[in-house]
């Protein structure tokens, strides 16, 4: 329709035989001619494109579908290529699948053979677990008796260890003793280890200083040291030594107040014409040790002991006796005051005596301290009809 509307346009225009812009009719009427097709064609193509989706998506979308077109065509040769590849790696699967097929099948004979092994092992660890019970209970029993021995052995190191000690004093002592014995036969030691040179009673009052009464006492040692060491000698030095702090020590005690018995030792031996005396002090509370009336001792002058000799041997053991239990007592002088005369009168009587045997006490004439000499009396105590005992008051003479 288009077509036979512009054939005609051309048709009448030639006719008119109009001119455009200059042109000849002719051209003039090929140009609107051309003109005329265009715009049908054009307008043919635009129609087709609008009512046709096809054709209007070829036109405007056909770079993006030549694009699609070819993406899609890479990712099947892709596609391809995986599928190539994935069907190789079906292939490798499938002998993997059949190698692993024959390993699973030799590894379950495996296991099956394993599995009656780990039954045989088990049979055998439950035997050896018994074995190591047994052996643990007899090593366990072991330990404990080596335990024990370990420390009985020990226990007889120690005594053995504690004999050796005791019995290396023992012959430190007696060597010791050895020596003093061979110095005091011949006459050489002058003053013995621990022996007293002076005792003295002392009580300041707090006021006092106390190392006035320790230097008197440490003067008179030091002439009693002269009268042994150096016999005829006029004290002009002082032989004694003695440690500052032993000299402190003794101050201390004295500064209470209270009545001290200080004693000036020897502490070791010293031979007759040595210049030097090391000396130390034994301090010692000065308290009451006896009462007057006390029995020290007593003893039994039995029949056949009417002699004089044997009547002073009971008289020297009694007398013995009676220091050693005032020394038990606390009582550190034992120089013994004794009346003589009544002594004498007494054992002239026991030896005369009638009676089959007597009884002798020994005790204290006074009440006696720490430092003080023993003032003791004898007395005869007939026994009684219903006997006797040493704590009976006397009836007879004493001495």
């Amino acid at each position: 329709m288009l077509a036979v509307v512009g054939d005609l346009l051309g048709t009448r225009i030639g006719k008119a035989r109009l001119s455009l812009l200059g042109m000849r009719p002719r051209r003039t009427a090929m140009t609107f001619t051309a003109i005329t097709g265009s715009l049908i064609a054009g307008l043919s193509f635009t129609t087709l494109i609008a009512t046709n989706v096809r054709w209007r998506r070829g036109l405007f979308e056909l770079g993006h579908i030549e694009q699609s077109l070819w993406n899609t065509r890479e990712d099947l040769n892709k596609t391809q290529q995986t599928l190539e590849a994935t069907q190789e790696f079906l292939v490798a699967s499938h002998e993997a699948l059949v190698k692993a097929e024959g390993q699973r099948s030799s590894a379950e004979v495996e296991i099956q053979q394993l599995k009656e092994q780990s039954d045989g092992l088990h049979g055998q660890v439950q035997d050896l677990q018994q074995t190591i019970n047994y052996l643990d209970s007899q090593r366990q029993h072991l330990l404990n008796q080596q335990g024990r021995l370990t420390e009985e052995v020990r226990l007889r190191d120690q005594e053995l260890a504690q004999l050796q000690r005791e019995t290396d004093s023992q012959i430190t002592a007696l060597d010791s003793l050895r020596r003093r014995v061979t110095a005091l036969r011949r006459g050489d030691v002058a003053i013995a280890s621990n022996e007293p040179l002076v005792m003295a009673k002392v009580k300041l009052p707090h006021s006092k200083e106390p190392l006035v009464a320790i230097h008197s006492l440490l003067n008179r040692a030091n002439q009693v040291a002269y009268e042994r060491l150096l016999p005829g000698q006029q004290p002009t030095r002082r032989l004694i030594r003695i440690l500052t702090s032993e000299v402190e020590r003794i101050a201390e005690d004295l500064q209470n107040g209270d009545a001290h018995l200080v004693i000036i030792r020897s502490a070791n031996n010293v031979l007759q014409g040595e210049t030097t005396l090391l000396v130390f002090a034994d301090v010692r509370p000065n308290l009451q040790v006896l009462k007057e009336g006390q029995v020290l001792a007593s003893t039994v002058v039995v029949a056949d002991e009417r002699s004089m000799e044997d009547v002073n041997q009971r008289l020297n053991l009694l007398l013995g006796r009676a220091r050693s239990r005032a020394s038990q007592l606390g009582a550190v002088n034992t120089q013994v005051v004794l009346d003589n005369g009544a002594i004498a009168d007494l054992i002239q009587r026991l030896v005369e005596r009638t009676d089959s045997y007597a009884i002798l006490d020994i005790f204290s004439l006074e009440d006696s301290e720490t430092g003080d000499p023993l003032h003791l009396g004898v007395r005869w105590r007939k026994p009684s009809l219903n006997g006797d005992s040493p704590g009976e008051p006397p009836e007879d003479d004493q001495g």
